[in-house]
């Protein structure tokens, strides 16, 4: 039986949106520029994908308390979130013990939503063969990668957590983690900047955590192209995490690439 949703009201700044670019690295002028911005669909900025994980990661963790190690998460953009309105966040636990997210706006509009896992973490898996391939669009080939290397100290941490009001130990103190939507947000900061580029709009991913990160860790990321569809020009790619040999989040995103410029 499903528990009932536990809902706070929220509204993000523009000045969080900065913040959440200068931690992560991910300046991608849709988030941060509104010149830019006005000349997209959206109209003005938006929230990046993964300041809005990491504040349902801070509910989460204030819903369960104590640690919470998260080992999975599907997360869909469903519809922009824009700074100054207010939005509502819901999170309930579902029958299979799944946490089920979801932020709406005063219309009742679901923004984005999820689905997170916590508990043992995963063993590493190799990525999926057998990606589909099309023909490139705008200089995009399938194949092609990009990668980023980002050193996140406990300075860093702390200013996340206190960005998003994350109440969960494991960031805090001696030994703190690296909290997951920042380690990810160097994924958001090479799809947003590298691959595809800037005006990237960011409409599902799906992470697999396999081991804690230790603040003060060099993270490299990689980012490939696995599927080109360029009649609805999206863009499919895998998405790896590592610091050293070790993989740490493996995981999949779907991207619009209708804003960017052609290579």
């Amino acid at each position: 039986m499903e528990t009932p949703s536990v809902e706070t009201p929220l509204v993000f700044t523009q000045w969080q949106y900065d913040e959440y670019a200068r931690l992560s690295g991910d300046d991608n002028p849709i988030h941060v520029d509104a010149g830019f911005a006005a000349r997209t669909r959206f109209g003005r900025t938006v929230a990046h994908g993964m300041f809005i994980f990491g504040v349902m990661s801070a509910q989460v963790a204030r819903l369960l308390g104590g640690p919470v190690a998260l080992t999975r998460q599907s997360l869909m953009f469903e519809g922009p979130t824009f700074a100054g309105e207010p939005l509502t966040f819901a999170v309930r636990r579902s029958s299979d013990g799944a946490l089920i997210e979801q932020l709406a706006d005063e219309s009742g509009r679901v923004t984005s939503s999820g689905e997170a896992t916590v508990g043992t973490r995963l063993s590493a898996q190799a990525s999926r063969d057998g990606a589909v391939r099309s023909d490139g669009f705008k200089g995009l080939r399938v194949g092609m990668s990009a990668t980023r290397s980002r050193r996140f100290d406990r300075c860093d941490v702390e200013d996340f957590t206190a960005l998003v009001d994350d109440p969960n130990p494991l960031f805090q103190g001696e030994g703190a983690e690296v909290p997951p939507a920042l380690i990810v947000g160097t994924v958001s900061w090479l799809l947003g900047v590298d691959l595809p580029g800037p005006g990237t709009n960011w409409l599902k991913q799906e992470y697999v955590f396999h081991r804690p990160i230790p603040a003060a860790s060099d993270v490299h990321t990689t980012v490939t192209i696995t599927r080109l569809r360029p009649e609805k020009e999206l863009v499919n790619l895998s998405t790896v995490c590592r610091t050293g040999d070790t993989v740490v989040v493996t995981g999949e995103a779907l991207v619009l690439a209708r804003d960017i410029a052609p290579r």
